[in-house]
């Protein structure tokens, strides 16, 4: 996930946003994490990318080593995307190929979606007949749909506007530079508009509440605490192993715990 200043102490899928932190990039390192996972196997992640992103062997890591590391992490991430999407392997991403890729992540958020309002299906009566009452009235004094373009109408046009910026050779395909390119132009857009909302930046926050003393660097406790409170929360029959069933429980427990807090 690169929206921010990322470190991924370990890649948790049930504690994935809950563990990031800004130095160490989130990765899944090929692991198959429908399998249970034990307490000893997290720590070992932990001290794995901590070893990683400590360059200096000070046995601490500094935010300049969180940014180098973080760097690293994202280029084998976008790597790893590119290859995903150039399913003819010929080293560029035709716009059939990201357009594939988008259908595949559109049906996939689909399902986890069409889950999730299995599991609520009472969502409705969440709602107050007040608070339907004013979105129905909202709805009523806004403008026809049909005079004004839809969110996805917007987001296909900025798409394609930024893949043409992207094109240097104007072939209508991106190699891996100009696919690195696009993202890059992206990062920074997300980066200037947080900014100019006053925003601050999250990997910046994320390390800052990491640092428990103030020194500037993180150590290996510190970046220990957080990741291991969350799987000894996920752990629900504390036998010191996480299950497909518990990391999933455990998501859906923190997804009611937003909402409720909105």
């Amino acid at each position: 996930m690169d929206r921010s200043l990322t470190i991924g102490l370990v890649s948790f899928a049930v504690t994935a946003s809950l563990l990031a932190i800004p130095a160490i990039a989130n990765s899944h390192g090929g692991r198959d994490w429908s399998e249970p996972m034990t307490r000893a196997q997290m720590e070992n992640r932990i001290a794995e990318r901590f070893a990683a992103a400590d360059a200096d062997g000070s046995g601490a890591v500094s935010r300049e080593e969180a940014a180098a590391y973080r760097a690293v992490r994202q280029a084998e991430r976008q790597a790893r995307r590119f290859a995903r999407m150039d399913v003819d392997g010929d080293g560029e991403i035709s716009i059939a190929e990201r357009d594939a890729a988008a259908a595949a992540r559109i049906e996939r958020r689909g399902v986890r979606r069409s889950d999730l309002m299995a599991e609520h299906r009472d969502m409705r009566a969440q709602v107050s007949t007040e608070d339907m009452a004013r979105m129905a009235e909202g709805r009523a004094e806004s403008a026809p749909v049909e005079t004004r373009p839809s969110r996805r109408v917007m987001r296909i046009e900025r798409r394609n506007q930024a893949w043409q910026a992207a094109d240097a050779d104007g072939n209508g395909a991106l190699n891996a530079a100009e696919f690195e390119t696009m993202v890059a132009a992206r990062r920074d857009r997300m980066r200037q508009r947080a900014a100019a909302a006053g925003r601050a930046d999250r990997g910046t926050t994320r390390f800052d509440r990491m640092d428990t003393d103030g020194d500037g660097a993180l150590t290996l406790a510190e970046m220990s605490v957080r990741p291991l409170a969350m799987f000894a929360r996920a752990d629900a029959d504390n036998d010191g192993v996480v299950t497909r069933e518990e990391r999933r429980a455990a998501r859906q427990a923190m997804r009611a715990e937003r909402r409720q807090r909105r």
